[in-house]
């Protein structure tokens, strides 16, 4: 009866260790002025404690926000990513800095791992059992795959038919007569407001990537 605490146990430590590495990198990148995103840090701390306790509703959550996680995960470097930035700008962002792109793919793949662990552990049969006798819901947690899938998938639909529509090819036009045929432009954002319109965009080519604003 005891099994799915020590496998609870042995998530929570190894999430109180990531929670903790991020939370050192967020103060880091904020001490030093560096962008930071991430949706670990005091989560994974938080959740961690919790379940290295025994809590079955902790263990509940850990699974579903896993599926949601790994859900979202995989729709981002499947569907997002490919149309947000073309090959070229990865290509260009590779040669320029190859070890920050490598770094990047390998928290990527980092954080992927962990969050399959995470879920396979937290659905291993003792666990469950553990579930079910706290009288918490032990279904397999459907919904909160289709919704992290279902995010990155909407994102890719705006994405496409706002900065890769006419809105983005005007932008295009304008940033080559601003800054020159010799770089290459991806859009990457919008804003809008009233009459005046936004546009950023990468310009970038074999010596350069910069970000570069045109408006209407």
């Amino acid at each position: 009866m005891g099994d799915h605490l020590e496998i609870m146990r042995r998530v929570g430590k190894v999430l109180i260790v990531v929670g903790l590495i991020d939370i050192c990198f967020m103060v880091y990148c904020l001490a030093n002025g560096k962008g930071y995103s991430s949706s670990l840090n005091i989560f994974a701390l938080v959740a961690g404690i919790f379940l290295w306790r025994g809590s079955m509703r902790a263990a509940r959550l850990v699974t579903r926000y896993s599926a949601f996680g790994l859900a979202g995960g995989l729709g981002l470097c499947l569907l997002l990513v490919p149309f947000m930035r073309p090959a070229g700008l990865w290509l260009a962002e590779f040669r320029l800095s190859p070890l920050v792109t490598l770094a990047s793919i390998a928290m990527m793949v980092v954080m992927l791992g962990l969050l399959l662990w995470t879920y396979r552990e937290m659905r291993s049969p003792a666990v469950v059992a553990g579930l079910v006798a706290a009288s918490e819901d032990s279904a397999v947690p459907v919904r909160y795959f289709v919704i992290g899938a279902l995010i990155p998938l909407f994102i890719a639909v705006i994405f496409h038919f706002t900065l890769h529509g006419d809105i983005g090819a005007k932008a295009i036009e304008l940033a080559k007569a601003k800054y020159g045929d010799s770089y290459q432009y991806s859009p990457t954002s919008f804003s809008e407001a009233g009459s005046h319109a936004s546009v950023t965009l990468d310009a970038y080519n074999s010596h350069e990537i910069k970000s570069v604003t045109v408006g209407w």
